[in-house]
């Protein structure tokens, strides 16, 4: 970056591919949820008071809570609020990380497991640090380095489905732009030889127009279930697909939510975001910032969907999937409070609609409470627990069947979808 000329340039077209907002779907039908609010006095703290920054994630295992930290050392443990023990360097050695992205529950009680993506291993650790294991992690493709800060979707997201299994997302050539994470594929490794389970460009939303003509293209959704299923988010078709833990049957469900119409302030928003990024610190006049953002907006309002997107993550707990929607306000990519909840079971409510915290990044679902960071005005964060609501403790049945849609695994790829009456859904 050359400086705030080179960015005024360039700003305009948006030349960069980010996947931002998703279309919404015109005959979308209603579905009112259950409404819960979660007080900030349900946080229970589990690390102590600035401790950490930048948490890349958290994860619990053995009564223990495991924290991903960007700076040495890498791994914590914590148990009881207490920091047990701490590891981790850089390097290619044994016991070292080149660029730590997840925690995994792999390994016997008191290990843990990380995957690193720079030299594509898991390494699995004693809880003191003692390397136990070392193992490839198989191909993922070129992803670049910011694409957590410009789209939605983690192409870098790894999940565990049993003792040994680990599902990720595989892409047949370089990920620069939003676009191409509809070119990608689930895998699963670990049991036998390595599983194409679910490939994007399969689902009815890769043919969409947004995929084809705009930069700023929404992303598929996904996460693995603690049934060791996996779950899919189509948010242009607007179906969730699961896939149950045998590979074999494949299920779906249209989302019904309708989504506003995307706003200035949700572009100027975004816009601004990528012109802190593209500046690297350097100053620029108020003045001149607005009118900066303000011919940006101008000149890249046919480059953003016209409606705000349906979801911007997905988690999967126990019975139900997690569906974070979108804020613009709250963030320049719309990672909002706001979760929606569908419930697989049929005695269970279907929709809800959850309003956590301020400050609280949710990042796991157990049976019985959330695992998540919360972070302060000065950027320092630490690691909480909040219960999660009886209203939402699933009696562990599983997905029944009693759904809108339904499709049938073709050559082991997912076929498209249809909505309740036939159709096929709308844009």
């Amino acid at each position: 970056m050359a400086g705030q000329t080179s960015f005024q340039n360039q700003i305009p077209f948006l030349s960069v591919a980010l996947a931002v907002l998703v279309a919404g779907c015109a005959d979308a039908r209603s579905a009112a949820p259950k409404m819960i609010g979660i007080d900030s006095d349900q946080v229970r703290w589990q690390s102590p008071a600035g401790a950490f920054w930048g948490i890349a994630d958290v994860l619990e295992k053995d009564d223990a809570i495991w924290v991903l930290s960007p700076v040495e050392p890498f791994i914590h443990g914590l148990r009881s609020g207490t920091e047990m023990t701490a590891f981790g360097s850089e390097g290619d050695g044994p016991g070292e990380l080149r660029s730590a992205r997840a925690l995994l529950p792999l390994g016997e009680v008191g290990e843990i497991t990380i995957w690193d993506a720079a030299s594509r291993l898991y390494r699995t650790f004693a809880d003191d640090g003692l390397p136990v294991a070392t193992r490839d992690a198989g191909q993922v493709g070129t992803v670049r380095g910011d694409i957590d800060v410009v789209t939605f979707g983690d192409p870098l997201r790894v999940a565990a489905t049993g003792k040994s299994g680990t599902v990720r997302a595989q892409f047949p050539s370089a990920v620069m732009r939003a676009s191409d994470l509809w070119t990608g594929a689930l895998v699963r490794f670990g049991h036998g030889p390595t599983e194409r389970i679910v490939d994007f460009r399969d689902l009815r939303g890769a043919s969409h127009e947004d995929v084809r003509r705009n930069f700023l293209v929404p992303v598929p959704l996904w996460d693995a279930c603690l049934d060791g299923s996996v779950v899919v988010l189509d948010p242009l078709a607007r179906f969730i697909y699961r896939v149950d833990s045998t590979w074999a049957e494949r299920d779906s469900l249209f989302v019904p939510w309708d989504v506003r119409p995307l706003g200035r302030d949700d572009r100027i928003n975004y816009i601004a975001s990528q012109m802190e990024a593209e500046l690297r610190g350097q100053s620029v006049e108020s003045g001149e910032r607005e009118t900066i953002l303000a011919r940006a907006e101008t000149g890249s309002r046919d480059q953003f969907p016209e409606a705000v997107p349906l979801a911007v993550d997905m988690r999967c707990s126990d019975g139900r999937v997690w569906i974070q929607a979108y804020d613009g306000a709250a963030h320049p990519l719309g990672f909002s409070r706001t979760w929606r909840t569908v419930a697989f079971a049929s005695n269970a409510s279907t929709y809800s609609e959850v309003i956590l915290p301020p400050a609280f990044q949710l990042f796991r679902v157990s049976d019985s409470h959330f695992l998540g960071v919360v972070t302060d005005e000065m950027g320092l964060q630490r690691v909480a627990t909040i219960p999660l609501p009886e209203s939402l403790r699933s009696p562990n049945e599983t997905w029944d069947g009693r759904r809108p849609a339904a499709i049938a695994a073709l050559e082991g790829r997912v076929t498209l979808g249809v909505s309740a009456d036939g159709s096929a859904p709308g844009h």
